[in-house]
């Protein structure tokens, strides 16, 4: 790679950042004001103990209530003048959506939140609300057996089930909404004479046994100094504050759930670790504010690069949820006040409060309620789920071209090849480097010829220059974020050198930035003709990343579309790019295809759009191991397309460490090889033997895989339920399981993968959670798990991934190598068939175009395939679409014709092979329903029946030829 003079004196700039995570950089608890407000509200409460008391609570006068909601004014009873709105909303399906807002205000708090993450308003249950003198009540349910409880003074909002507590909002009392005041206001006193309190502050604390403060009688509630209200330094920026305090603090208790996930990003464990308590092992609460860390730490709450405020509580009787719906700067305290309870503090620096109690009672409950607000995952292009080549930089057309074809040569499947930001000319995005890129135009076809795609970097920072059409056009429109003053354009300093930044809350911004991807028009708008339909897009830097910004971001009193601060907004601002990038790419072609856009940044919905990785991780041991918890903790907050940099972002890791990366990427849902500039090409065919070797192994099975690994993402796509999950959300009652993060299942499919992330390890332990068989993907070997749990002994020789089909699972593949996914279409499936204890199993297999959304339409095949025991083994194929009432592909859909025109596009596709792993005995005969009699073949084992483990029983049905379109049965006689 060239650099120029001023790319040069960046990059030594940017050097700290390179080489280590700095922490000093970014801020802890004690370096935000409204953190610390938050947390020593807390430590006062704590200290005062029973003696504390909120001082909010509803008006009974201002009770109203319809069908489905709950309307009432809040009061505090520290200021009785301002006011505040409460509601309470229970959902169809059981949620319950908590609001309240500041009314009549000085200013209005963002609200708008909802409008990006939010699907739809969702609908509303028809209820009665029992309005009584102490709280307002509601049961509802199919057999009523949830309650939501609003108890009126103080406010306390409760969830319960079967009369029993589940989650409890402001027991402790740490509920306050600062709201919004003038400098000259803050020291006065509330007038006794028009106090509409029942209580005046004064009175308030001496009947909570407080000591008043004379100087300010709220102080035992607010603290004694006006702490970062006005204005805030941190290193060298200050940020201005002119709208004042706006926090929100609200305490979240689940009295009977001492497990809770979620909340990501962050590196660390699937069960969140405690930030409060004796035995705390963090000192700081989990931070959710988009940030861009160059080798964040393998073990610790920093912020990272995505934020979903959405928390899964979870015990052997239920899973819970809370969606706490704000888009500012949040932190989340956790702690377990005993051994059976949990208790959250959320701390955000501004918007209303807006939080859904998700009730579930199951994991999977609280996915398809989660995804009813926010949507489900999209379902990608088929291609983006196979092997994607990248680093930072392919340096030419000939790079390209190079690479390419090495792969072939050395037999090596892969089906994307990216480019990073040394393609545009000065960095600036859309614009080809022709000097090393000629002609895109030809490159891309080349790649395309044989089914493979592209992928190109744009991210969101402008080069302010006037050469530049996409800046150029931006300012003119007045479409880029504003600096504090409000006026002009905010300037920073990123790859491009001096940048603007697209404002996307900007409605205007929206059909120019897909106007930039179509076909050249008449119109005056700039179009990237350099491009075809098989170049996809990564949106990288999009917290967004200011490089002399405080904490590498955007100032916080930067300016958006319709006065919002960028405080208000942050989290959501990375989402709005990746939002409309993916419309671009749909609107290009006509019929649409789906689009792949790779984003860094995420918030609440982001699923809908593409995918995101884990960020600029290591190439340590540590960061490959946390890979694993950060991407279950992605998937079970509903951004399941996601994935960690093979090999590490940065680093040399050795031929041991990136056969073992490869191992644990090929498990991933997004697999991306990735590296820094200044590490060593370290593509496949660079490998050495036996480590080329080996690798080769992991990609075709990662594409042998492909059927099972599309039908995952065909159920995310319709219920939200996570591609790869783990223990507690496949055996919720199993409590041994509830803390696993390094071994999880595949989808439905039965798979169960534990990746080595250590080095110099040939065996590993694997728990096995129920009193099934369980056999070795390779070797055939069963293992029993047991009724409370057991740990088995697996091999983990190098060159395997340690994989195990669990009993009564069917397994569907398609074993021909090949080098791309689209050259697999017609290739044959091979069934898998894992006995349980009872001689039964059951899979699926859901396959479409894998391009178009023709899907929608009705055109795919969807098949279920089941084991049983009748006088013999039957296995039966049937079509999972044609069953009345169930849903197919969307929920949409209302007509499917079985010989749809993708189910004829590939109804010569047939069943080569059907295995069989645990028959007691061997087969007598084996024939179809028609009678024609099948070629087979045994070899004698272990059963699936009894208790000895060894070698399984390996029947092998040979070519039945079958069709994967038709309903057909086989029967096994014995």
């Amino acid at each position: 790679m060239r650099l120029s003079i001023s790319g040069l004196l960046l990059s030594i700039a940017l050097l700290p950042f390179v080489f280590a995570v700095k922490s000093q950089d970014f801020k802890t608890c004690s370096d935000s004001g409204f953190c610390r407000r938050g947390r020593a509200l807390a430590a006062r409460a704590d200290a005062a103990g029973s003696s504390w008391k909120s001082p909010y609570s509803i008006d009974p006068a201002s009770i109203s209530t319809d069908t489905s909601v709950f309307f009432a004014s809040v009061r505090s009873s520290l200021y009785p003048e301002i006011k505040f709105s409460f509601e309470a909303r229970i959902h169809e399906d059981g949620v319950a959506r908590i609001r309240m807002d500041e009314v009549g205000g000085l200013r209005k708090r963002y609200d708008e939140a909802a409008a990006w993450a939010l699907i739809e308003e969702p609908r509303r249950a028809k209820i009665n609300w029992v309005v009584g003198k102490m709280d307002t009540r509601v049961q509802y349910g199919h057999k009523k057996e949830m309650e939501l409880k609003i108890y009126h003074n103080p406010l306390k909002i409760v969830y319960l089930r079967g009369g029993r507590e589940e989650i409890v909002i402001n027991g402790d009392g740490l509920l306050h909404m600062e709201h919004f005041r003038t400098k000259q206001e803050i020291l006065e006193q509330p007038d006794d004479a028009n106090n509409a309190s029942d209580e005046s502050p004064e009175a308030f604390i001496e009947n909570t046994e407080q000591k008043p403060f004379e100087a300010n009688p709220r102080a035992w509630f607010e603290g004694e100094s006006e702490d970062g209200w006005w204005s805030e330094q941190f290193r060298t920026w200050t940020d201005s504050k002119p709208k004042g305090p706006e926090s929100l603090s609200l305490d979240i208790v689940f009295p009977r759930h001492n497990v809770v996930y979620g909340i990501p990003e962050h590196a660390t464990r699937l069960a969140l670790p405690t930030t409060t308590g004796p035995d705390a092992v963090y000192s700081e609460p989990y931070r959710l504010y988009n940030l861009d860390v160059f080798e964040y730490l393998a073990d610790s709450p920093m912020a990272l690069y995505g934020a979903i405020p959405l928390l899964h509580a979870h015990s052997t009787d239920s899973t819970i949820g809370i969606f706490d719906l704000i888009a500012s700067e949040t932190w989340v305290d956790i702690s377990h006040p005993t051994a059976k309870s949990t208790k959250t503090h959320w701390i955000s620096e501004s918007g209303i409060l807006d939080v859904f109690l998700l009730p579930g009672p199951t994991p999977n409950d609280v996915f398809e309620q989660y995804a009813k607000l926010t949507g489900p995952s999209a379902l990608p292009p088929e291609w983006s789920l196979g092997y994607h080549q990248c680093r930072w930089n392919y340096i030419s057309s000939e790079d390209v071209k190079t690479v390419a074809q090495r792969f072939d040569e050395d037999d090596i499947p892969f089906d994307v090849i990216w480019l990073d930001i040394e393609y545009a000319e000065d960095h600036k995005y859309f614009i080809w480097k022709k000097s090393e890129f000629p002609d895109p135009i030809q490159m891309i076809s080349d790649i395309a010829s044989v089914g493979r795609k592209m992928v190109a970097i744009i991210d969101p920072h402008l080069k302010r220059v006037s050469s530049y059409p996409v800046y150029a056009e931006a300012s003119e429109k007045g479409i880029l974020i504003k600096p504090a003053s409000g006026s002009g354009e905010f300037e920073g300093w990123c790859w491009s050198g001096s940048s603007s930044w697209v404002d996307f809350f900007h409605p205007d911004s929206w059909p120019w930035w897909i106007s930039l991807f179509q076909p050249k028009g008449n119109d005056k708008t700039w179009h990237w003709t350099d491009s075809t339909e098989d170049i996809f897009i990564w949106n990288d830097m999009n917290e967004p990343s200011v490089f002399n910004g405080p904490e590498i971001t955007l100032i916080k009193d930067a300016i958006h579309c319709g006065g919002w601060e960028h405080r208000d907004v942050h989290n959501i601002n990375g989402m709005l790019f990746h939002n409309i990038t993916s419309k671009a790419l749909i609107s290009r072609s006509a019929p649409s295809k789906r689009p792949f856009v790779l984003s860094r940044s995420f918030y609440a919905g982001s699923q809908r759009f593409g995918a995101i990785w884990t960020g600029d991780n290591m190439g340590t041991w540590e960061h490959m191991a946390v890979g694993i918890p950060m991407v279950l903790s992605n998937g079970i907050a509903g951004m399941t397309f996601s994935g960690a940099d093979v090999g590490g972002f940065f680093g040399n890791p050795d031929s041991e460490m990136l056969v073992r990366w490869y191992q644990a990427g090929a498990f991933a849902p997004f697999f991306r090889a990735h590296a820094h500039i200044d590490t060593k090409r370290r593509e496949p065919f660079l490998l050495d033997e036996p480590y080329k070797s080996i690798v080769r192994s992991i990609l075709r099975l990662r594409y042998t895989l492909l059927p099972v690994w599309y039908t995952a993402f065909r159920e995310a796509s319709v219920r939200g339920i996570p591609i790869l999950r783990p223990h507690y959300v496949m055996f919720p009652k199993d409590v041994n399981g509830f803390t696993i993060d390094d071994q999880y299942f595949l989808g439905g499919s039965g798979l169960l993968v534990k990746p080595v992330t250590q080095p110099g390890i040939n065996e590993v332990q694997i728990y096995l959670a129920d009193n099934q068989p369980y056999y070795n993907y390779y070797t055939f070997d069963l293992y029993r798990g047991a009724e409370s749990g057991r740990h088995v002994t697996v091999p983990a020789p190098l060159d395997t991934v340690p994989l195990l089909y669990r009993g009564g699972s069917i397994v569907p593949t398609r074993e021909r190598p090949r080098r791309a996914t689209r050259l697999m279409k017609h290739d044959p499936i091979t069934l898998h068939v894992a006995l349980d204890k009872s001689n039964s199993a059951k899979g699926e297999l859901y396959l479409d175009d894998g391009e178009t959304y023709a899907n929608l339409q009705g055109d795919f095949i969807w098949r279920e395939f089941t084991a049983s025991t009748s006088k013999g083994t039957r296995i039966i194929s049937k079509d999972l679409a044609s069953i009345p009432g169930n849903k197919a592909v969307d929920a949409e859909l209302t007509t499917y014709i079985p010989s749809n025109t993708f189910a004829q596009s590939v109804k010569d596709v047939r069943i080569e092979r059907i295995v069989v792993l645990g028959l007691s005995k061997k087969p007598r005969q084996i024939k179809l329903d028609n009678g024609r009699i099948l070629d087979w073949s045994f070899e004698d084992g272990v059963s699936a029946v009894g208790k000895k483990e060894g070698t399984t029983s390996v029947l092998t049905i040979k070519d039945p030829a079958v069709k994967i379109t038709q309903d057909w049965v086989v029967n096994i006689e014995e």
